[in-house]
């Protein structure tokens, strides 16, 4: 989800930090539709200031203030509240300290009740007493960088590199607990990070209205990032591009964002938007590099110190396309995700293809991942309806939306161009479809089908329910035009060992070590304690990627490494032809 070209005028930095940070409230994102200056009613207005770094080179505190609207609260009730778990992120509700709250009567003493366990459970502040008028709070949250302990998950813990902070708003900020819909304003203080300290979101750059009310649920989802952030371009484009990052990749940013802005452009035109406020945001994960994750017209990629740039470039192709493609209406997110997923999938290469920004051999590269992935996952006949259910748990079934949908997308596209003797492709078929959206029309599982049934008749209807169904998916040697050929060759499944589960739990103690695998012969034991989380999806995609588990066992650690591998299928891969090649696939 991302473009650019050319190297910005620094000279226009100076300028554009008087305005963000000398003074921040004449500057507005000129993507927002309001100025980010006037205090509206049914606003909550969060303020966030950062402690000068100290000898750790490294900010450890976020001070976070959050006034609230008026508001008539019976002693009891819940004030605030503050996710426990956000999408298998542990959050700061039980590690932030300095907690002061007053309403128009003067200081409030709140207890705490939280939630049962849950896929999202809150901790609730509880008013002891009435609670009259405007509600101001204050409190500190500590930033340890510590590993999240409940494993894979989205990068969305509070995080800091040197002077910089980073995380999703739903990690640390305590909100009203109620479904009132108000506008979140965001005032940045970072004068004890320097002069030129500068705080982005994906609201905009710098302090920031939003332009409508919502719940306090959509206001967990706004990712934030202040300090001595480096960003590019200068300010936000006028198609609305506009991306930052900390800590020090092991590639040139700049030029990484110059390349995703100029790709953004091209994506504009090919969805036939005008523009559309994007946001890039990077920072360094420890434990799974290289992926990222949506947030509300955004990227939050991450990157560590093997991060290969050009595998980082197809990501960020990929998760543009979400800018364009949404979730299909009433939809269960997590069985309907080989939509969303496979359509990014299936362009995140043939776009920058079309584009002259990576050549058929790139394209042929991630096109072999994609289907190496998929057929030799042991699981790749799991229907879409069970997907939700063990989605975290095993990352066979977690990278399984996105592999199918994409060689279900590809299949399509080779049906409707033999269909219509080349007049029509999935381009055609997709961009119709997302129209719809555009003229109030829904965007259902029903209306793909039809739209799909319109373009082949019953077999695109058939097709269809197969791969819910999770009928293995065969495709045409040529399905990927001229350019390719498919041909077999012997691969191995991914096979961790044991249990999967394990990898996810609160503690990592190893059960159903399988006899004979590779883990039970490079010493695996069931019982074994594994205490660092380890990273799981970009493994499988790689035959020759080793896992490597700390352990502990009888009072001692160690390291044990394997090729987490079991038997060998053979496995379709395409291989380039002497044709012509064309960048229309």
């Amino acid at each position: 989800m991302i473009s650019l070209s050319s190297k910005r005028n620094q000279q226009l930095l100076g300028m554009l930090f008087a305005l963000l940070v000398g003074s921040p409230a004449a500057y507005a994102d000129p993507r927002s539709g309001s100025p980010a200056t006037p205090e509206h009613e049914g606003t909550v207005v969060v303020e966030l200031a950062a402690d000068a770094v100290t000898n750790t080179q490294s900010v450890e505190i976020v001070t976070v203030g959050v006034r609230m609207p008026p508001a008539t609260i019976q002693a009891g009730a819940p004030l605030l509240r503050m996710p426990l778990v956000i999408s298998n992120v542990k959050t700061s509700a039980d590690s932030l300290v300095g907690l002061q709250v007053r309403d128009a009567q003067g200081p409030l003493t709140l207890s705490v009740r939280d939630d049962p366990p849950g896929p999202q459970p809150y901790r609730r502040w509880v008013a002891t007493r009435p609670v009259q008028g405007p509600v101001e709070l204050s409190y500190r949250v500590p930033i340890t960088n510590a590993s999240n302990p409940l494993g894979a998950a989205p990068p969305f813990e509070l995080r800091s590199d040197g002077t910089v902070f980073s995380g999703l708003s739903g990690s640390f900020f305590m909100l009203p607990d109620d479904d009132r819909p108000y506008r979140l304003k965001l005032d940045w203080k970072l004068g004890a990070l320097g002069a030129t300290a500068l705080g982005v979101s994906t609201l905009g750059v710098g302090n920031q209205l939003a332009p409508s009310a919502a719940p306090s649920r959509e206001w967990e989802s706004v990712f934030v990032m202040g300090g001595q952030v480096g960003h590019m371009p200068d300010r936000p484009a006028a198609d609305g591009f506009f991306s930052a990052w900390q800590g020090a990749p092991p590639f040139d940013a700049r030029a990484l964002m110059q390349w995703t802005h100029r790709l953004y452009d091209r994506y504009l035109t090919f969805f036939k938007t005008s523009n559309a406020a994007y946001n890039v945001f990077l920072r360094s994960n420890p434990i799974n590099a290289g992926g990222g994750v949506e947030v509300a017209n955004s990227f939050v990629g991450t990157f560590d110190r093997h991060t290969d740039v050009d595998d980082f470039k197809l990501t960020l192709a990929h998760e543009m396309v979400h800018t364009f493609v949404r979730a299909l209406d009433g939809a269960a997110s997590l069985e309907d995700s080989w939509f969303s997923e496979g359509v990014a999938v299936y362009y995140q290469r043939l776009l920058p293809l079309r584009a002259g920004q990576i050549g058929h051999a790139e394209y042929l590269a991630d096109l072999n991942t994609t289907a190496a992935r998929y057929y030799t996952n042991m699981l790749n006949t799991t229907p879409n309806a069970d997907i939700p259910a063990r989605f975290w748990a095993d990352t066979r079934i977690r990278v399984l939306p996105y592999d199918r949908g994409a060689l279900y997308f590809a299949q399509l596209n080779d049906e409707i161009q033999r269909a219509s003797r080349g007049k029509r492709s999935l381009d055609d078929l997709l961009l119709a479809f997302l129209d719809r959206r555009r003229q109030g029309k829904p965007m259902t599982r029903d209306a793909w089908v039809s739209a799909v049934v319109g373009e082949l008749g019953d077999k695109g209807r058939h097709q269809f329910e197969a791969m819910m169904r999770g009928e293995p998916l065969a495709l045409r040697s040529e399905a990927f035009g001229p350019c390719f050929r498919s041909t077999e060759v012997a691969l191995r499944r991914y096979e961790l060992g044991f249990t999967p589960d394990v990898l996810v739990g609160p503690r990592r103690i190893v059960r159903g070590l399988v006899p004979g695998s590779a883990a039970d012969k490079a010493g695996i034991r069931d019982g074994d304690d594994i205490v660092k989380p380890v990273p799981q999806d970009r493994i499988q995609a790689d035959q020759h990627a080793t896992l490597t588990l700390r352990i502990a066992r009888g009072g001692k650690e160690m390291d044990i490494t394997y090729l987490p591998r079991g038997e060998t299928v053979p496995t379709p891969q395409w291989v380039m032809t002497s044709a012509t090649c064309s960048a229309r696939q």
